[in-house]
């Protein structure tokens, strides 16, 4: 029985890069405003760094929209995973893999906050 890898960053970023790959993922603020507002999101990858008015902009969509949404990486590590410049923003298109990438997200914040406890 194969053995689950551990969730690190890097880990969710390489399904980031699969999903840009399979065609299930667009990047850009205006496509992740028009993917949330045709419904074709299922969910909203918003960098800690950059642009704080648009992210607030996307994030207020999202919740209109009622579309899941979750921060992680730099906006430098969000293009590089999808083989673009800098993205503040990516928009998942397919319900397993932003099912998944939710799962890994929230799980490496659990795992991040244990270890700030720990210290």
């Amino acid at each position: 029985m194969k053995k689950d890898r551990p969730v690190t960053k890097e880990r969710i970023l390489s399904s980031i890069g699969l999903s840009f790959r399979a065609g299930i993922l667009t990047s850009g603020f205006d496509a992740c405003e028009l993917a949330m507002r045709s419904g074709a999101a299922e969910l909203l990858i918003l960098s800690e760094d950059g642009s704080e008015k648009q992210k607030e902009k996307l994030e207020r969509v999202a919740k209109d929209e009622d579309v899941e949404c979750r921060k992680i990486a730099t906006a430098e590590e969000l293009g590089r995973a999808i083989g673009k410049d800098h993205r503040i923003a990516i928009v998942i298109l397919d319900q397993g893999m932003g099912k998944k990438l939710m799962s890994l997200i929230d799980e490496l914040g659990r795992i991040e906050k244990s270890a700030e406890k720990a210290e």
